[in-house]
């Protein structure tokens, strides 16, 4: 659902960032915040099930019809606190499915569901749950990261630094697969060369 509403812009209205029009706006900027407002309650209350509209029926508001499907469906509870939180540590980055920046967004999706369940997973276990389950290349990068100071290890710094060096990485092998097609090339055309020679 939260897809949806980013898409057709109606997601502003849900996190409170669209503030409602001044009152010297003009008649045709009020009508438009009117009618995204009410797009983005219509959006929520088409992308339910049939069976849940009657939990929304009393407003027209979307804020408020977000945050009640949301404690319906999304309980703060322990329970549900510590699978989030157990599913976020079980995050490991793996290079054949996905890039490094997406692993790093996935991390950030967990640790913000983590936050909205009711608790804030502090700065450095996830600037470290980024980079424990990393392959061998990125051990140099690891290290140097382990040495920053306390308040450079932040996951936006660790997530800057890995997507520089999974560029890095992605380069030299594109120079390595080059060199080895010109190498290969040019035992060939020697080859060729020798049976030319060798036939005459």
């Amino acid at each position: 659902m939260k897809v949806v509403l980013i898409d057709r812009g109606c997601w502003s209205f849900i996190i409170g960032e669209d503030k409602p029009c001044p009152e010297q706006a003009t008649e045709k900027e009020k009508f438009e915040y009117d009618w995204r407002k009410q797009k983005c309650y219509t959006t929520i209350y088409q992308g339910i099930k049939r069976k849940f509209p009657p939990l929304i029926r009393h407003t027209t508001d979307g804020k408020e019809a977000w945050n009640i499907l949301k404690s319906n469906f999304e309980p703060t509870s322990k329970a549900r606190l510590a699978v989030l939180i157990d599913v976020f540590f079980e995050l490991k980055f793996n290079p054949e499915e996905e890039t490094i920046g997406i692993f790093c967004k996935r991390v950030d999706e967990k640790k913000t569901q983590v936050k909205e369940a009711g608790f804030e997973i502090p700065e450095l276990l996830i600037a470290l749950q980024l980079i424990r389950s990393l392959p061998a290349e990125y051990d140099h990068l690891v290290q140097t990261l382990y040495r920053l100071k306390d308040e450079e290890f932040n996951h936006r710094e660790v997530e800057k630094q890995l997507v520089n060096e999974a560029g890095r990485i992605q380069l030299k092998q594109k120079d390595l697969n080059l060199d080895y097609t010109e190498n290969s090339n040019f035992s060939k055309q020697r080859e060729m060369g020798r049976s030319y020679v060798g036939g005459n």
